[in-house]
């Protein structure tokens, strides 16, 4: 009774197969709240300044700017409380339930963002409201992640789990390219007065608009059959999931955290962070840095597609530790390239060859992650190992880059911060069993 009420389709759950094509809802549904998180977050880098202005006006801008990056950075500090409270919902009443309360959870903070008043309509309430928007997106998105991942995997056909999981990460880059474009746009149509009057309101508009269609299609699809599955035969958790998983599953919840510094680090690194490595570092222009990394995203979807396809093949481990390695040994050599010859051309090379090594990582990883826990602590050791990682690695990769490069004098010091994700998670992938055409637990 339980599995036909679910099942819109009207067959058994599990009776998918690679043959009958790829499953667009299951994907759709999966991605469409981590691309709505990375759309908001690219739309937040671009506007930063202007939001500083708008909610943290201070005599020195270095100050206001500085609370805005601090209140941006709570959403990541509520990542991990989003990922074991909403993990332990997935866990416990199905991935389908979690992801309908991390998609109304983030359309609230969402909408705080796009429509809070200003420091100048209601004074020191303005920046509250903004910490608030923050504090939702992060605990929403937090608890995406481990739901919406394995609501993927699990619905994925045995011989197509990589290439399903590749999604996930591809929804990633084309939110970076979307968020990067509507924000462009904005500032070539719009005046600088415009912009700061309510332009840096309509990307979190167009944002929002995105909610309706999510909770809609997440409402209508099946849940997972794995979860279904596994409800039905594994015998009951007696502890909490977020327990279980420390207690029972920690070595693997370590695994999933070596795993995510690498992929967290080569993102903010080679991704977000080189635009100001262009400008500040090797006197490029802005239009360049944001030049190259467009390409660098599609890149990035080149190699991140290719990884969870290839991976079905010949397993998980070979494109990671092959990813993992190149980086290790290519970075150095085409940072010292670029400082040398610090032009368009040279930088779009690198950090298109960076980006797309990385891809080769993250294309398998959602697979193999999601391959490594049990169904029944599957959403909450997962979210557990990467939003700690995300928050640590990933939210800081920034201020570490420029700390180098402040402590050393030197600009290709910020490599050294990569190489390190890389080797980490190198060895951790080294020490994992390959579990690529097994059934999930």
């Amino acid at each position: 009774m339980e599995q036909a009420s679910i099942n819109v389709a009207g067959r058994q759950p599990s009776a998918r197969s690679a043959s009958q094509g790829i499953d667009w809802r299951v994907i759709i549904v999966s991605t469409v709240g981590n691309a709505l998180e990375w759309f908001d977050f690219t739309v937040f880098s671009f506007f930063a300044s202007v939001i500083a202005k708008q909610f943290f006006p201070s005599e020195n801008p270095t100050a206001a700017i500085l609370a805005t990056w601090t209140t941006f950075g709570v959403g990541f500090l509520t990542r991990p409380l989003g990922g074991i409270v909403i993990g332990n919902l997935a866990d416990r009443r199905g991935r389908k339930s979690a992801l309908l309360v991390t998609i109304s959870v983030m359309a609230v903070g969402v909408a705080v963002i796009t429509f809070a008043p200003t420091y100048a309509q209601v004074g020191l309430a303005a920046p509250i409201f903004m910490l608030v928007g923050r504090f939702l997106q992060g605990f929403s998105a937090g608890g995406e992640v481990g739901s919406a991942t394995a609501f993927l995997v699990e619905h994925a056909p045995v011989e197509r789990r990589g290439l399903y999981g590749s999604f996930q990460m591809i929804a990633q880059a084309c939110s970076m390219v979307l968020g990067a474009a509507v924000s462009v746009g904005i500032t070539e149509m719009l005046t600088p007065e415009q912009i700061s009057a309510f332009g840096w309101r309509i990307p979190f508009a167009i944002g929002l608009l995105i909610v309706p269609v999510g909770l809609y299609v997440r409402s209508r699809l099946s849940e997972s059959p794995v979860y279904l599955d596994a409800r039905h035969t594994a015998p009951p958790v007696k502890r909490a999931p977020f327990l279980e998983s420390l207690v029972s599953h920690w070595r693997l919840v370590l695994a999933g955290f070596g795993m995510t510094i690498y992929g967290t680090i080569g993102t903010y690194l080679f991704y977000y962070y080189m635009p100001s490595y262009a400008t500040g570092s090797l006197g490029l222009s802005f239009k360049s840095g944001v030049t190259a990394s467009l390409f660098a995203a599609f890149a990035y979807i080149a190699g991140t597609l290719f990884s969870g396809a290839i991976s079905d093949r010949i397993g998980r481990k070979k494109p990671m530790v092959a990813s993992a390695l190149i980086s290790l040994l290519t970075a150095y050599p085409l940072f010292r390239l670029v400082g040398t010859m610090p032009t368009l051309v040279v930088l779009t090379f690198v950090q298109c060859w960076l980006m797309f090594v990385l891809g080769l990582f993250q294309g398998a990883y959602c697979a193999f992650v999601c391959e490594l826990f049990p169904a029944r602590v599957r959403a909450t050791s997962l979210a557990i190992g990467y939003n700690f990682a995300v928050m640590i690695f990933g939210g800081f990769a920034g201020a570490v880059a420029t700390m180098l490069i402040s402590w050393t004098g030197e600009k290709m010091s910020v490599v050294y911060y990569g190489m390190f994700g890389a080797a980490v998670g190198l060895i951790t992938v080294l020490c994992l069993k390959e579990r690529a055409r097994q059934p999930l637990l």
